[in-house]
């Protein structure tokens, strides 16, 4: 009885059917010179009567680097941070889908991706960021998760967003709305920091800011820095507009060490609406798999040499028990 074709063989099955090198199955499948027209069509026969559907694995075994996507991070992005965390999962399921296969490369690293993968999603926003101009050196087209700028890239309505939660909480009646967000002098908190400014401009109310060093545990530098204020001021603010859910968390606790209720006497708003950190929260809710989803047909433009551009991806304010 003879064996049935099996849907889920793989390069090395061709290679053994057809008694050569997984080097020749490439070649036949790439199309690529160094075998025999003859021997090509057979390797494309097998495959063809084994049903072979390359994996992502196997497109990075048969097509090298070409088939990989590097994924860096920034300088002051840190590789544990929740929200690296799912943008990473949910670019991993979007670059499956297309057949790559992704390789992470911490910020430290960044210099041997072009070596590795023959394309680059660049996550985090830094002054004088190199990573743009080592990927142009080396022709690997990239795309930009973040703020807009030459090339590809997207990002959520970090200001809008950040606007929405600030109005939010003056039509709440609150009046002594604080912003709480790390390096706020630098050129990436800029633009949700605008958001704020532009909702108390509006209110006429003074801007008050809480500026926090970039740290690996935000929720917990926010507790510190919020319970410092505080302790020399209890009843400073009546709103606090936190730059994500980590920081609005640690915010939260430190409120609760300190007898002020939420919402009673303090409203506190996140960004990100992440799983669990977001639970009860009052937040910006950012769509990270549409933005996943989004940099990949990005990176697979950029693939085709076309006109770059930048994708604003919409957010919405989601109002929970902290407000």
């Amino acid at each position: 009885m003879s064996r049935q074709p099996s849907k889920t063989a793989n390069i090395r099955e061709i290679a053994r059917r057809a008694g050569v090198s997984i080097a020749s199955v490439s070649r036949a499948l790439n199309g690529k010179p160094g075998i025999s027209e003859a021997l090509r069509e057979r390797i494309l026969t097998i495959s063809r009567d084994v049903e072979y559907r390359p994996s992502a694995a196997a497109r990075q075994l048969i097509s090298g680097k070409a088939a990989v996507v590097g994924i860096s991070l920034g300088r002051r992005d840190f590789e544990l941070r929740p929200y690296y965390i799912l943008l990473y999962q949910h670019l991993t399921v979007a670059l499956h889908r297309q057949g790559m296969v992704p390789i992470f490369f911490a910020h430290d690293r960044t210099a041997t991706l072009p070596e590795q993968a023959g394309a680059a999603i660049l996550l985090g926003e830094f002054a004088d960021d190199p990573r743009p101009a080592l990927m142009r050196s080396h022709r690997v087209p990239f795309v930009r998760i973040g703020l807009a700028g030459e090339g590809f890239s997207v990002a959520p309505e970090d200001r809008h967003g950040i606007y929405l939660a600030t109005r939010h909480l003056v039509e709440k009646g609150r009046r002594h709305i604080a912003f709480v967000g790390d390096e706020l002098t630098s050129p990436h908190s800029q633009h949700r920091l605008g958001g704020y400014r532009q909702a108390l401009d509006e209110a006429g109310f003074e801007a008050e800011l809480i500026d926090i060093p970039p740290n690996l545990d935000p929720a917990l530098t926010g507790y510190r820095w919020l319970s410092r204020r505080l302790e020399r001021e209890p009843r400073a603010y009546d709103g606090l507009v936190c730059e994500t859910d980590e920081l609005a968390r640690g915010c939260l606790t430190a409120l609760e060490d300190h007898g002020l209720s939420v919402p009673g006497e303090v409203a506190v708003t996140g960004f990100d609406d992440l799983p669990t950190l977001a639970e009860g929260l009052t937040t910006v809710r950012q769509d990270i798999a549409g933005i996943a989803a989004m940099s990949v047909e990005l990176l697979g433009e950029a693939q085709a040499s076309k006109p770059p551009r930048h994708v604003s991806m919409p957010v919405e304010l989601v109002v929970r028990e902290t407000s």
